[in-house]
């Protein structure tokens, strides 16, 4: 728009200084090249009078144009609801209430422009604090599943959050300005997901770490004990033994409590002195017996060959970079984003439905008068290596040392084979001031964020999502798992399919329906006996004949419009599990407490999706499914095909 404007007043000085003769052949040129583009040429002076004054008739013509289109956008701009339909744009809305009455129709196409002038102030169905992954994902689902609008605020001058990557005008290479970002996911959900926004080229980890002058994997495998401790072993069942003899069992018996006993218990002294405890100090600014064992445990120990960082079958990078994804992701014309914005500034000025909030959750609640929870920060110390090929072996190498200053090193040039001649380097250094990236695990800031936690619960019509308001470490991949459960849950349903049997009774139904208020009921009955049993009302009821299985025919419904959340239940008297267990259960999944993985089945009595791997539907236990299960579950059956989603 400036450089337009620069030009416009260029022209206007040229003007100023024209002949007359000049004029009019300027005149005469831009005549004829308004009735008609195909000809476009300086016509001779020598024209006659007749060629001239139509040309004035032209020049006349295109600014009467120009005027009464200056018309039409002007009653636009002021009255979209003349031209969109009553309703079609809610900039009074009071913000009291999110329903998806007040959201705009959908948009037909990503071209679709109607909202492109939106203001901050104008209502919006959602508020949305933060452009990072979890605000994106929150926005766009809003958007492109239910045709809501949403107001992004982000205070930094960038989309993207943490994520965001930008081309190296100096080296050409694409860097990430908050540290290597490594994509990886056993979340099938997940990896389809994430397919919609960008191509991806495969890529498996690899770090090592210099310890004594040598580069060694990271994660521990056989290769770097052999190369550490001058060994041959050669296989699993040798390496095992090894680590057998060097574990260190906490000397109360129990569990692990802490790092330090993480560790001990896992590689032994030697490499937790080597490793371990000098890495956690730089990173951490304190003494791994401080930290929960969490810290420590993230990182495998491999009794294998194996120098990948990740083991998830899913690994990658996007190919055109993470910051082209967020453009996809905020293209759709119904997301305002607002970038150099710091939400408490205007919030006070905001008319939304509905908050999500992706900061940190000590912020929000900052006049509640607790403390502040813990982070650490990073520092990128940049450094451009002129003339070389590579600086190092691997795109990170990791420096446990305590003689150096940074943690680790990452060259972007290995990241996706980048072409330059140049290399380019970033040292990082871990802070306590700073950008928050890591919350710190221990007992004191985990009991303070509880408090914070109660005080989120309480608040009316607002979410909180992601790392920062979690106080939590996410991968990528759990971060996305978590926004996209999170959206199910805020516009989620639930049905309830109950397997009535000869030996059972339908009093599981009462209650559930009591207790949880599902969408809809469905019973089938299994049972030979003739009669239909005493169902409550509005339970819909259908009688199974020749051996069906109650899950195995919900499943291949075409009728059933799918709930986001399904509960099936068997009411036989040999079930274990009550329905006060089934409905704990339930909220489990619902508030997002554990990890569920939606391309399995989240068993009850899981504790995380590892062991809900196999679908077994002959194994008569109550379970809860995902959308996303049955769909993969209807896709991959020889008994299913083609059902309404």
């Amino acid at each position: 728009m400036q450089r337009q404007h620069r030009n416009d007043l260029t022209n206007s000085r040229t003007r100023k200084a024209e002949k007359p003769e000049e004029k009019n052949k300027r005149s005469i040129m831009v005549g004829i090249k308004a009735g008609n583009s195909a000809q476009y040429h300086a016509l001779p002076q020598s024209l006659d009078k007749n060629v001239k004054a139509a040309s004035q008739r032209n020049k006349k013509i295109l600014q009467y144009g120009i005027i009464a289109l200056v018309f039409v956008v002007v009653v636009y701009v002021t009255d979209p609801n003349k031209w969109l339909g009553d309703g079609a744009v809610d900039k009074q809305g009071s913000g009291s209430s999110f329903a998806s009455s007040r959201a705009p129709t959908k948009p037909t196409s990503p071209n679709d422009n109607r909202f492109a002038k939106r203001e901050m102030t104008d209502y919006h169905d959602l508020c949305i604090v933060g452009a990072g992954l979890s605000g994106a994902i929150i926005a766009e689902r809003y958007a492109n599943e239910r045709g809501q609008t949403s107001l992004i605020l982000e205070r930094r001058d960038h989309i993207g959050g943490n994520c965001y990557d930008y081309i190296d005008e100096e080296t050409g290479i694409r860097v990430s300005k908050y540290g290597a970002h490594l994509f990886h996911t056993y979340y099938e959900r997940v990896w389809e997901y994430v397919q919609k926004w960008s191509d991806w080229t495969p890529y498996e980890h690899e770090v090592v770490a210099l310890i004594n002058d040598k580069h060694v994997p990271v994660p521990v495998n056989i290769d770097t004990v052999n190369a550490l401790f001058d060994l041959n072993i050669k296989d699993s069942k040798e390496m095992d033994e090894w680590l057998a003899k060097e574990q260190v069992k906490p000397a109360h018996g129990g569990e692990p409590a802490n790092s330090e006993e993480m560790a001990m218990s896992r590689v032994g002294k030697r490499l937790y002195e080597l490793i371990f405890h000098p890495y956690t100090i730089k990173q951490w600014a304190k003494e791994p017996r401080e930290l929960g064992p969490e810290v420590t445990a993230r990182i495998p120990v491999r009794n294998n060959h194996d120098p990948r960082y990740f083991a998830d079958p899913h690994q990658a990078l996007p190919t055109n970079g993470y910051t082209a994804i967020f453009e996809k992701m905020f293209e759709n014309p119904m997301l305002t984003i607002k970038t150099n914005t710091d939400y408490f500034e205007v919030k006070d000025s905001l008319n939304c439905g509905k908050l999500y909030y992706t900061g940190p959750i000590d912020r929000y609640f900052a006049d509640q008068g607790l403390e502040k929870l813990e982070y650490r920060s990073l520092d990128f110390e940049r450094e451009v290596v002129k003339n070389v090929d590579f600086f190092q072996p691997k795109g990170v190498v990791n420096h446990p040392n305590a003689s150096r200053t940074y943690t680790r090193i990452v060259e972007y040039k290995h990241f996706l084979e980048q072409k330059s001649d140049h290399t380019i380097l970033f040292y990082e250094h871990s802070k306590d001031d700073g950008e928050p990236y890591y919350p710190v695990p221990n007992p004191t800031n985990q009991d303070l964020f509880t408090k914070y936690k109660q005080m989120a619960e309480e608040e009316v019509s607002v979410s909180f999502v992601g790392r920062l308001a979690n106080y939590k470490y996410f991968n990528m991949d759990q971060t996305i798992e978590n926004a996209l459960a999170l959206f199910d849950k805020d516009t989620g349903t639930l049905d309830v399919v109950v397997e009535h049997t000869c030996d059972g009774s339908i009093h599981k139904v009462t209650d559930v329906v009591n207790s949880i208020s599902p969408n809809n009921t469905y019973v089938y009955d299994t049972c030979d006996e003739e009669g239909q049993p005493d169902v409550p009302e509005g339970v819909i009821y259908e009688k199974l004949a020749g051996g069906k299985k109650a899950v195995e025919y919900h499943l291949q419904r075409k009728d059933v419009n799918w709930a986001s959340q399904n509960l099936f239940l068997m009411d036989a008297p040999s079930s274990n599990v009550s329905v006060a267990e089934a409905e704990t259960a339930l909220d489990e999944i619902s508030r997002q407490k554990e990890f569920v993985d939606f391309a399995t089945l989240p068993f009850l009595g899981c504790q995380t999706s590892q062991c809900s791997r196999d679908f077994n539907i002959e194994s008569g236990i109550e379970f809860y499914v995902t959308r996303e299960a049955i769909q993969r579950y209807a896709l991959t059956s020889k008994n299913v095909v083609d059902h309404k989603k």
